[in-house]
């Protein structure tokens, strides 16, 4: 029987559901692998300096440095990854516009039924912010592309400047993988934050040590 549930809310997409039983505990490794990562939590917090720098300049640095290109904005690919980065950030920071949806949906139950009924409930604020009105919300979303040999390896940047959001991702080798992951810190850390994020601990402060503690 399911005694826990975990909703884990994704900012492009449906809410995905986990079930875990009651008594559940980590394992051995989940817990090093928990240990491990709050070490370097702390490591990040202690090097952290108040030198940040605004989406502009990241996407210049990137661009200037790592020679990502601007993706063709008239593409298929783009456009789709723009609505759906639109859709979201109306759900997440305007969801009044969306009706008598407005409301986030609760799990009633823990039956699958009510899975269901929940993901459904996702899947129709989905839809209907993406037949939100452009004058009503944009979004002023920049995808970064940089291209190698091997058309099918590339890695890309995903910018969204209204509201600071800087995302990202990577496909071939796992070499390439690696790669990715150093270039996507160092761009973060170049993102950084200011002194009042560090006094504060704001969201931007929390998002940064977060993602270079990965």
């Amino acid at each position: 029987m399911v005694e826990n549930i975990t909703i884990i809310k994704g900012t492009d997409g449906p809410t995905a559901v986990f079930l875990a039983g009651k008594n559940h505990r980590y394992t051995l490794r989940q817990k090093i692998k928990k240990y491990i990562f709050n070490r370097k939590m702390k490591f990040v917090e202690k090097s952290l300096k108040p030198e940040g720098h605004t989406v502009d300049e990241v996407i210049y640095y990137a661009k200037n440095k790592y020679g990502f290109e601007e993706a063709d904005k008239d593409s298929d690919e783009y456009k789709e990854e723009y609505n759906q980065m639109r859709s979201s950030f109306i759900i997440q920071y305007k969801p009044e516009l969306l009706g008598d949806l407005t409301s986030e949906p609760e799990l009633k139950g823990t039956s699958e039924q009510d899975m269901l009924e929940l993901m459904e409930q996702n899947a129709k604020r989905m839809e209907r912010a993406q037949n939100v009105p452009k004058d009503l919300f944009d979004i002023d979303y920049h995808k970064l592309v940089k291209r190698f040999n091997d058309k099918n390896d590339y890695m890309h940047i995903d910018i969204e400047k209204n509201y600071s959001s800087i995302s990202g991702g990577v496909c071939g080798s796992d070499k390439m993988v690696k790669k990715f992951n150093c270039i996507y810190k160092d761009i973060y850390r170049y993102y950084g934050v200011s002194a009042r994020d560090i006094m504060e601990k704001t969201e931007r402060y929390e998002d940064v040590v977060h993602t270079l503690s990965m």
